[in-house]
């Protein structure tokens, strides 16, 4: 089963690669539109989270925002035929421009290493070929399926970024880069295992944010930015941002806070291009009960 898996996952990606970006968006969003009327399972954890985190919306806006924001899931998968398979010139002309750009300039020539959040908002597999320029490293989570893990990160390298997976060697990895003044990326919305997280705000919900962030700044001491790739007309917009200045708190629970309201202030400038599908408050603390019906 999982040979056949990969290969049509391989065929589906190289078919949309044949495709314009304005045709893959829209198959994108006839898929999302198709999951949120089935009422899929990722239809069901995104309106989970937009209940939760949008309460003051009324309900025929937060259905809205989940169809919305299930179209944008959908959209990054039938983009995968960019990032897998697009040469060089032809991705790069999907920038249609880059806010920010020097704040990553001059950390780099300040001497000090970078640390990137890069919130699973937009298209943050696009960012990972933008961000190549740069020497970028970055953590990966091997896929369940491990064969498709080759083609995965080879697609993610294109750009000339470095991939390791989530480990020991992966941390040292990023560690050593952040003192050699490099530039080094995490996903900070990944729900970690509960001993490698805390508590911390999130839309003005508990959830289970990891230090792993926090244990790099506190020893490296970074400069900590925000980026996004952000889908516009025609192609994509980078959005580099300074992150909350606490973020660098000793206190690793003020850490994670301002860590969480860094991302929350990029989500709210268009929280349709969340990714709300990803099950972010699936560990909830010990007395409370479960949110998500399939997790």
């Amino acid at each position: 089963m999982e040979p056949l898996i990969v290969g049509a996952f391989r065929l589906a990606v190289r078919m949309m690669s044949l495709l314009s970006l304005a045709s893959q968006r829209r198959l994108g969003r006839l898929l999302g539109a198709l999951a949120w009327r089935m009422n899929s399972r990722h239809a069901r954890a995104t309106r989970t989270n937009i209940d939760l985190c949008f309460p003051e919306l009324s309900a025929p806006e937060k259905e809205s925002l989940g169809k919305a924001s299930l179209q944008h899931t959908a959209q990054l998968f039938a983009e995968s035929g960019v990032v897998f398979h697009w040469p060089n010139e032809r991705w790069m002309a999907l920038i249609k421009k880059v806010e920010g750009e020097s704040l990553i300039r001059d950390a780099m020539r300040s001497g000090r290493g970078v640390l990137l959040l890069v919130p699973h908002f937009g298209n943050w597999e696009f960012l990972s070929l933008y961000l190549g320029q740069y020497g970028l490293i970055a953590l990966y989570d091997r896929p369940r399926i491990r064969t498709l893990e080759g083609p995965i990160v080879a697609s993610r390298r294109r750009g000339g970024a470095r991939l390791v997976p989530i480990g020991t060697g992966g941390l040292k990895a990023l560690y050593r880069a952040l003192r050699q003044s490099g530039v080094a990326a995490l996903l900070p919305d990944q729900v970690p295992e509960r001993r490698a997280g805390v508590y911390a705000p999130f839309f003005d919900q508990p959830a289970l944010t990891m230090t792993i962030a926090h244990r790099l700044i506190q020893r490296t001491r970074p400069i900590v930015l925000v980026c996004a790739a952000v889908r516009i007309p025609g192609g994509f917009g980078i959005r580099i941002s300074e992150a909350d200045a606490w973020v660098g708190d000793a206190d690793v629970l003020v850490s994670a806070a301002a860590m969480n309201r860094s991302i929350e202030n990029l989500v709210r400038e268009d929280p349709a291009q969340y990714q709300w599908e990803y099950k972010r408050f699936k560990r909830q603390p010990p007395d409370q009960p479960r949110l998500y019906r399939d997790s």
